[in-house]
C-alpha cells in the first residue's frame, strides 16, 4: 500500500468520540448538535449489547479531519438537555489487539505511521522514514527512543539540531508509542466493560 494511498484510507481524525449525552435525549438531538459543527457523515450512539439501552455516548464521522478537529473545539462543553458534552477525537479505525503480549511484537503498521505523520508538528517526516518506523513494533520504538533519550535531553536536542529530519523521526515514534499505549488502555478498559471496540 502507498503513503498516499494509506492517507486517503486514514478515517481515524474524522471520528469524534461524543460523552455525557443524556439517556433520555434522541439521536436527532444528538445529530443536530453536532452538526452544528459541519455535515455528519455518520453517528452510532453506543447502546447495551441486548438491552439496546442507551450507554450516553456515540462515535460521529465528519467529512474530513479538520471538522472533526473543530468539533473538539467547539462542540466540546455544548450543553445538551442540561448536560455539558464532552467531545474527542478517537483512535483509528482497525484498532489492533493491544491487550495481549503479540500486540507488543507486532509492526505498529503503515496506517497508524501515516496517521502519526499527520500530527507531527512541522515538515512531516520522509516517507522512508514513515515507513520504517511502521516495520518497526511498539517494543522497538521505545528502545529505539530511549536510546535517543538516554543521554539527557541537551544530547538530544544537539543530535537534533545536527541531524536534519530527526526531530519529527523521534515525534513520530513518541506519536506511534502513545497511540499504542492508548490502544492497550482501550482494549483492558473495553474488556472490564464487556464493550467492544469499534
Amino acid at each position: 500500500m502507498s503513503l498516499a494511498a494509506a492517507a486517503a484510507n486514514c478515517r481515524c481524525s474524522r471520528v469524534v468520540y461524543v460523552g455525557n449525552i443524556p439517556f433520555h435525549a434522541s439521536e436527532k438531538e444528538v445529530r443536530d448538535a453536532c452538526e452544528l459543527i459541519g455535515p455528519v457523515r455518520s453517528l452510532r450512539l453506543a447502546a447495551g449489547p441486548g438491552t439496546g439501552k442507551l450507554r450516553g455516548y456515540a462515535f460521529v464521522e465528519y467529512p474530513d479531519d479538520e471538522t472533526a478537529r473543530s468539533a473538539c473545539r467547539n462542540l466540546h462543553g455544548h450543553a445538551l438537555r442540561g448536560r455539558e458534552l464532552r467531545v474527542g477525537l478517537t483512535g483509528r479505525a482497525g484498532r489492533r489487539g493491544g491487550s495481549s503480549a503479540l500486540g507488543e511484537h507486532e509492526p505498529v503498521g503503515l496506517e497508524d505511521a501515516v496517521h502519526a505523520a499527520s500530527l507531527v508538528a512541522g515538515a512531516p517526516p520522509p516517507d522512508s522514514v514513515t515507513r520504517f518506523l511502521a516495520a518497526r513494533s511498539a517494543r522497538e520504538l521505545r528502545e529505539i527512543v530511549g536510546l535517543l533519550e538516554g543521554h539527557g535531553p541537551d544530547a538530544l536536542r544537539l543530535l537534533q539540531e545536527q541531524v536534519p529530519g530527526l526531530a519529527a523521526a523521534v515525534e513520530l515514534a513518541r506519536h506511534l508509542i502513545d497511540m499504542a499505549a492508548a490502544d492497550f488502555k482501550d482494549n483492558v478498559a473495553a474488556s472490564a466493560a464487556g464493550v467492544m471496540c469499534f
